[in-house]
């Protein structure tokens, strides 16, 4: 459980802080890498809100699952199914880790991570962030990401099945070459969500 701890942690953390090659790879990209981060672009547009199945694998092979929540702007909840005792909110503010075994909870600004850049209403994989690689062939689409501010220290890559574009995997790397990879199932998109799914009160855990 510490682990699975631990693999959480490192995977939100690595997000907060996407990195990847220390050169500007967004220089080499060609016309139709710039396209197709364009169609992301228009892709993530296009979902205001959503619910999904996660599965999580560390790169020590631990396994953990559960759901996903996403409503823009700001909100995200992924709640572990036991035996993980893990909760993640980003209530628009914060991004709140939650260990219910120890009862331990962090925050970290929102604003400050990645996940927010996936959480606007209009995406824009610029800026703040860098496209380093884009790859396509048959029918999946990978781009990788970097924090433009610091790319040395990780990355994430997106993964996409393609005709229709749809979101399925992303995969995080730290500086020690450590993946998390979250893949998702039976997401459905546009959904209502209750606004409590997306508020954190330690109270609740007492």
């Amino acid at each position: 459980m510490r682990f699975l701890l631990k693999s959480t942690c490192l995977l939100f953390a690595s997000l907060l802080m996407i990195i990847g090659p220390s050169l500007p790879a967004s220089a080499a990209l060609g016309a139709d890498d710039r396209a197709q981060i364009a169609r992301v672009e228009a892709y993530l547009d296009t979902i205001n809100s959503m619910q999904a199945d996660f599965l999580q694998i560390d790169s020590a092979g631990g396994i953990a699952e559960g759901e996903v929540y996403m409503r823009k702007p700001g909100r995200m909840r992924f709640e572990y199914k036991p035996p993980a005792q893990i909760l993640v909110v980003a209530d628009g503010l914060w991004l709140v880790f939650h260990d219910k075994e120890l009862k331990e909870t962090t925050r970290l600004p929102l604003s400050a991570t990645p996940v927010n850049v996936l959480l606007r209403e209009n995406v824009k994989l610029s800026g703040d962030v860098t496209v380093t690689k884009v790859e396509h062939e048959a029918n999946t689409l990978r781009l990788m990401i970097v924090d433009t501010e610091n790319p040395d220290e990780g990355n994430i890559v997106l993964i996409f099945s393609d005709n229709p574009l749809q979101l399925r995997q992303w995969l995080v790397t730290d500086a020690q070459g450590n993946v998390t990879s979250i893949s998702l199932g039976n997401m459905q998109k546009n959904v209502k969500l209750e606004g409590k799914l997306f508020t954190f009160f330690d109270s609740d855990y007492e």
